[in-house]
């Protein structure tokens, strides 16, 4: 099994819709500067596939999503 296609939306620092589809079935690399959001990525994918948050109150699920300028978001 893998991941062919991630999208993120209101997750975090990913507040617009982000879209990545070129992995590869072998081997992937995520690179970027500090602070670009590298480890929310593979948060994000965490959140996803594991049923480790399931158990979050809704005041807990609010604190991953995006947070910043702009209208909020209350959906990710």
């Amino acid at each position: 099994m893998y991941i062919k296609e991630v999208n993120i939306t209101g997750f975090r620092s990913y507040r617009e819709v982000t879209s990545i589809d070129s992995f590869s079935p072998k081997h992937n690399v995520i690179v970027g500067r500090n602070g670009s959001g590298k480890s929310n990525f593979f948060f994000a994918i965490q959140f996803v596939l594991s049923d480790e948050f399931s158990h979050l109150r809704s005041e807990q699920r609010m604190g991953v999503l995006h947070e910043g300028t702009g209208p909020r978001i209350n959906t990710a």
